[in-house]
């Protein structure tokens, strides 16, 4: 078990050893972000027009967009027959899910974007699995003056998530490996005195630096000890209680590479970027040298003279005319006027040009998966196989990055087990307890980074519905396997949700309509008694077609003879009318 000035020593060496990788990882960050430093210097550049060519930088961030158009994919192996198993699979894939997405959040981007940054633009990333609840305890000990919003942002990230994912620099870390994996990590970084105090309190030893003033920060782990320590404090301000034991199964960091060759002994080669090639071939440098000599020459040639006057007489003159639209010119006799041949663009440039392009297309990525624009009347077919095919180059990274992140994900369950204490986690704003007792011991954990094209999609929807309609596999595995599609359980769910919604939504429609129909037809039939009944009045009072007066209908005596008149209701005798006896 190491010291601490062993550690010191130990580490001091590991950045010594993978100096060139840093020097060759600072180069990319130069190509990446255009800034050419081996531009020509000196007497004789004033006038010319430097050009930075753009496409290390296009064919980095095509590459990046690619692999982050979707989230990570989350499965975790179960046995197919049993339910239990299938159940807790599914629940550490939504905990993983849960705490991913904290880590964006805190991080303010989904942390898989920093990884296959890193991983592209460095050839490896360096993860750190930050335990919240040790950030709450660390920040309450060393700082007894804690602000009530101090309190609740460490209190709320600690509920809400068990861990952080934070992506580490590669080039301010260095890595040792034995035949089991990583032994040892040492890392050296610039934070300010205010990030300092953040965590690890007001120490005495940085009482006088602004806020803004850098400090270098040191953090060793190997598989026994860790320590902390900044260059100004000759005690370790992690690690001085216990002398640095830590009493951790795992180191909590990853470093995952993806080009390269881990056996090679040269820390360059052990992890080499997408844009490599252009770098160690040095075409990014000849691109930009051919871009600044034709503009440069655009630029010169333009401004000089664009036409040539050959005189037919010595002081010849040429006269324009412009009362007319578009001028007219006016020259001597024997005069010619004619626009100046120039080559701006000397052919063979060009040709330097096209073999470059090709030459970066065939270190890097193929327009077409970018989208380029190819032949019409390109079968879709073929625009789908030029895309598969130019997004080789990424497999590695897609590959290792996946990798990369199932371990971080094994390594923080392990952690969680090791402490034997119940954790939370904020799910779809519901929480969740994480209980140590019931994860399995066992835990394998498998990410993919997809990159994600529009003719992908169509091909996985065509495959899934040929297994579904030939029966050759399950909806669970063509929903994990073929469409990307995690908790199948809960897939099924939602779609009989879904079902069951639009039933008793077509039902409500059914019984309206019916509703209405029938009201409809009621009131048509009521219309039409009414309107019979309007018709029939006049009729029953009508004697010729032997109906009753309306008088009768009162209880007037009927008339007994013709042209007699009924005879009023009264309670007093009437006079005989004539004709009665």
């Amino acid at each position: 078990m190491k010291t601490f000035t062993e550690a010191k020593y130990h580490g001091n060496d590991l950045m010594k050893s993978e100096s060139r990788l840093h020097s060759m990882q600072r180069s990319m960050d130069e190509m990446i972000q255009m800034e050419w430093k081996g531009k020509p210097t000196g007497k004789g550049t004033e006038n010319v027009k430097f050009t930075t060519s753009p496409d290390a930088r296009n064919e980095f961030l095509g590459a990046v967009r690619l692999l982050t158009a979707v989230d990570p994919i989350i499965k975790v192996p179960y046995d197919v027959n049993n339910a239990v198993a299938k159940a807790e699979a599914d629940n550490i894939e939504r905990i993983c899910k849960a705490v991913w997405y904290h880590s964006g959040r805190n991080l303010q981007k989904p942390v898989h974007y920093e990884l296959v940054n890193s991983l592209l633009r460095y050839g490896v990333f360096h993860l750190a699995i930050v335990d919240t609840e040790d950030l709450y305890i660390e920040a309450e000990k060393n700082n007894k003056m804690l602000s009530k919003a101090a309190k609740f942002r460490y209190k709320k990230l600690s509920e809400s998530t068990p861990f952080l994912f934070q992506p580490l620099d590669p080039k301010c870390g260095a890595a040792e490996f034995d035949s089991l994996g990583l032994c040892a990590y040492y890392r050296e970084t610039k934070m300010t005195a205010s990030e300092i105090r953040s965590i690890f309190g007001d120490l005495p030893q940085i009482q006088n630096y602004s806020p803004s003033d850098f400090i270098t920060y040191k953090d060793y782990w190997d598989l026994d000890v860790h320590f902390a320590w900044i260059d100004d404090i000759p005690e370790p301000i992690i690690g001085l209680e216990d002398n640095g034991v830590h009493n951790l199964p795992r180191i909590p960091i990853v470093v995952q590479g993806a080009d390269g060759s881990l056996i090679s002994p040269e820390a360059e080669y052990k992890y080499q970027p997408l844009l490599y090639g252009l770098w160690k071939g040095e075409l990014w440098d000849r691109m930009n040298l051919e871009l600044t000599a034709l503009f440069t020459n655009l630029y010169n040639v333009a401004a000089n003279a664009m036409f040539v006057h050959e005189r037919g007489i010595e002081d010849s003159a040429i006269t324009v005319d412009f009362d007319n639209v578009g001028g007219i010119v006016h020259l001597q006799p024997g005069d010619k006027l004619y626009p100046l041949q120039r080559d701006v663009f000397n052919k063979d440039a060009l040709v330097g040009m096209d073999i470059l392009d090709r030459l970066t297309q065939e270190s890097t990525l193929y327009k077409q998966v970018f989208g380029r624009e190819v032949p019409e009347r390109t079968a879709f077919s073929t625009v789908a196989l030029l895309s598969q095919s130019g997004r080789l180059p990424l497999v590695a990274a897609q590959r290792a990055g996946g990798w990369g992140i199932g371990t971080a994900f094994e390594t923080m369950f392990s952690l969680i087990k090791d402490k034997q204490k119940i954790r939370t986690a904020l799910i779809n704003s519901r929480k969740i307890n994480i209980d140590p007792a019931e994860l399995p011991d066992d835990l394998i954990i498998d990410v993919t980074l997809d990159a994600d094209l529009p003719q992908d999609k169509l091909q996985q929807a065509n495959v899934a519905g040929m297994l579904k309609q030939y029966g050759l596999a399950s909806n669970s595995w063509i929903r994990e396997n073929i469409l990307n599609i995690g908790q199948s359980g809960d897939m099924d769910k939602e779609i009989i949700e879904e079902q069951f919604v639009n039933k008793m939504v077509g039902e409500y429609l059914t019984n309206q309509m019916q509703n209405e129909i029938m009201q409809n037809i009621q009131a048509q039939a009521q219309a039409q008694q009414a309107q019979q009944e309007q018709q029939a009045v006049p009729e029953q009072f009508n004697p010729a077609k032997g109906g009753m007066p309306p008088i009768v209908g009162k209880g007037a005596i009927p008339a007994t003879r013709p042209g007699q008149q009924p005879t009023p209701p009264s309670p007093l005798a009437q006079v005989m009318q004539q004709g009665e006896q």
